[in-house]
């Protein structure tokens, strides 16, 4: 399922980083890889942005970006 279905409040493993370059590597730069474990915290408005943690990290995402992310639970 992609990141952006994924519910609020549950634990989820990253299957898949997306294709674009600069976003996976900067992704990678904070240690977003396959195998992560991430948590949504909260959603904006439908389309809008994903507030997600990873461990004691915590950054933003945009949901056409997090549409492109696979995750499983």
């Amino acid at each position: 399922m992609p990141l952006s279905l994924a519910p609020e409040g549950r634990s989820i493993r990253i299957e898949s980083l997306p294709s674009q370059p600069t976003l996976r590597g900067r992704l990678e730069a904070m240690g977003i890889r396959p195998g992560s474990r991430v948590e949504v915290l909260r959603r904006g408005k439908p389309g809008g942005i994903m507030h997600v943690a990873c461990g004691i990290m915590e950054f933003m995402i945009r949901h056409d970006h997090a549409a492109e992310m696979e995750v499983s639970f």
